[in-house]
């Protein structure tokens, strides 16, 4: 027999449904683009501003930048497709998704200026 608090929530140690499958091409590329593929950009191309210090205004800082916003239009793309997932599967919600921009946007900032000091100033003095 159900108590009161199953009868009003369902069952209480059920898990929650799973989210639907990817349901489309440009879905599986805004995940892949946040999860997999921008992380691995933004890595090489810090590695690149670091060992190479192009200066504060250049092609490879613009394009990281690009890759940040592509990862957050990425993770947007899909939250918007109702087939979020977190890294670990579980459903995710918007709260996770702007959980997601208010860390990725401090964070690599950081990283980024990190990456231009050591590459512009620290690292590649000329002389």
């Amino acid at each position: 027999m159900k108590t009161e608090r199953e009868a009003a929530f369902g069952q209480l140690d059920s898990k929650p449904s799973p989210a639907p499958g990817i349901s489309s091409f440009i879905v599986l590329m805004g995940r892949l683009m946040w999860f997999i593929i921008g992380p691995a950009v933004l890595t090489f191309i810090t590695v690149g501003i670091v060992t190479r210090g192009p200066g504060w205004l250049s092609a490879r800082n613009a394009f990281y930048w690009v890759c940040v916003l592509l990862m957050i239009a990425g993770r947007r793309r899909e939250q918007s497709s109702g087939c979020a997932t977190l890294a670990t599967g579980d459903p995710a919600s918007w709260q996770d998704y702007q959980r997601y921009v208010r860390i990725l946007m401090p964070l690599t900032a950081v990283i980024w200026l990190i990456a231009n000091v050591l590459g512009n100033h620290l690292l590649n003095r000329a002389g």
